[in-house]
């Protein structure tokens, strides 16, 4: 064998065996490097202790073909031929005990699910200042009322010190649940085709996106509302409560038509041509867009995401293009330190959860071409030199030089060193980054929704 085959037999190995950490969020201990698959000479993924050889060429999931008539093969997240090697796997009835309990986990979370009614927007008791409580409504989740005012108002700011007044408000809470509730239930239907799985996440779905009775409204002018400021009319801040969103598109692609229609299909694309609109014009979207920190980074995975999802691939590619010079550049230091993010109360998870989404981006621009894994600012910056910084203090070995009040996020942190093993393949301190994260730290990871 030659080398360059080697090479490719080797790499294809390393993306299939962190694939699932990153894409299938209950399966978390699926498929850990060496434990479940390997490949043979003709490059088919092969059961480890198995004589099961998989073929990728069959159940890949299939396209949306959205309203005007075109087929829409991409996947955000979810690569097709993986996905399908991994049922196909499951199908065949391997015996190896890492499979039986993972798939054992997204099932019982799944029949879960299964009992619990869907929520809206339209359960909170606070009604937002539009009048009409098919807006979504949050709070600033760092401001308090301030002691030197009787009233309080209006509230200041605390950074990293959560106000418990957010929970009063279920909004966020509900679509972040929403949006995990979908992404079990529609994989729990892939990887079983038992229809109460696809059945009730095409009901949630109809619930948060599109009954007239209990929709959301396509924006987030009222997320993150700071009490006695701007008449209550929410912050551009709070377009980060929508960074899960993209989610769907992957869930949706998994369901069948006799769940999801295509009825319901085009009231999605309408939804989310709407929100998309929102996000580029409005005050909020516009002020939102320009910020050169997390916030900038998740604005842009949300409208680059969607953009691609409703076939707007100009728009996509013009969101993506300037990332690099814009948000690379201004926000990563010849070090590696994130300048915008190193000054915060919780200065790493918010250094991590900001390479996360540049993360994100550069998959998205893998489809134009856009290269951001590799892409480095004249003084040497980029995201593998971001990711570098972070990485002793993620995996404990050097401490933290800034401010770390609250223990990291570890869903955020397995995310990313898995991420990072799978698309820098030939980087060995990344895959054993990815495989020192122990089942613990996988399972409280994955044990709440995002």
């Amino acid at each position: 064998m030659r080398f360059g085959e080697r090479r490719d037999i080797i790499s294809q190995n390393r993306r299939y065996t962190v694939y699932s950490l990153l894409v299938i969020p209950i399966m978390g201990m699926l498929l850990f490097p060496g434990t479940f698959f390997t490949v043979d000479s003709q490059r088919n993924f092969v059961l480890a202790n198995e004589k099961i050889s998989v073929n990728s060429s069959k159940i890949i999931p299939p396209a949306i073909t959205i309203s005007n008539g075109k087929i829409l093969s991409r996947a955000l997240w979810l690569d097709p031929s993986l996905l399908a090697q991994t049922k196909e796997a499951v199908n065949r009835g391997a015996s190896n005990p890492i499979l039986i309990t993972a798939m054992d986990q997204l099932i019982s979370q799944a029949n879960y699910f299964l009992s619990l009614r869907p929520t809206s927007v339209i359960e909170k008791v606070e009604v937002p200042a539009s009048g009409d409580k098919h807006d979504f409504l949050s709070l600033a989740p760092y401001r308090w009322p301030d002691p030197e005012q009787s009233d309080g108002l209006p509230y200041k700011n605390i950074d990293g010190k959560l106000n418990p007044e957010v929970y009063s408000i279920p909004d966020k809470r509900n679509m972040d649940d929403m949006v995990y509730r979908v992404k079990i239930l529609s994989l729990a239907y892939y990887f079983t085709h038992n229809p109460q799985y696809a059945s009730k996440a095409g009901d949630l779905l109809r619930v948060w996106f599109l009954n007239n009775r209990t929709s959301m409204n396509p924006n987030l002018q009222y997320a993150e509302v700071v009490r006695g400021e701007n008449n209550n009319n929410g912050t551009m801040r709070g377009i980060l409560h929508g960074k899960y969103l993209p989610d769907l598109i992957d869930a949706i692609r998994l369901l069948p038509s006799q769940f999801w229609s295509k009825q319901d299909q085009q009231g999605m694309e309408l939804w989310f041509s709407k929100y998309l609109d929102w996000l580029l014009n409005s005050d909020h979207g516009k002020e939102e867009r320009n910020n050169l920190n997390n916030h900038g980074t998740w604005y842009r995975v949300q409208a680059s995401a969607i953009a691609l999802f409703l076939n707007k691939t100009a728009l996509a590619k013009s969101l993506l293009q300037d990332v690099g010079d814009k948000l690379v550049t201004e926000q990563i230091e010849p070090s590696g330190a994130l300048s915008r993010e190193i000054v915060r109360r919780n200065a790493l998870d918010y250094s991590t959860f900001n390479v996360l989404g540049l993360f994100r981006l550069a998959s998205i621009g893998e489809h134009f071409g856009i290269d951001l894994w590799n892409y480095t600012t004249p003084n040497g910056a980029g995201l593998q030199k971001a990711l570098d910084y972070l990485l002793p203090s993620l995996l404990g070995k050097e401490t933290w030089p800034h401010q770390q009040f609250k223990l990291i996020d570890r869903k955020n942190m397995v995310d990313l060193l898995c991420r990072a093993a799978l698309h820098y393949q030939m980087n060995q301190t990344y895959m054993q980054a990815c495989k020192s994260a122990s089942a613990k730290d996988i399972n409280a990871a994955l044990s709440h929704p995002p």
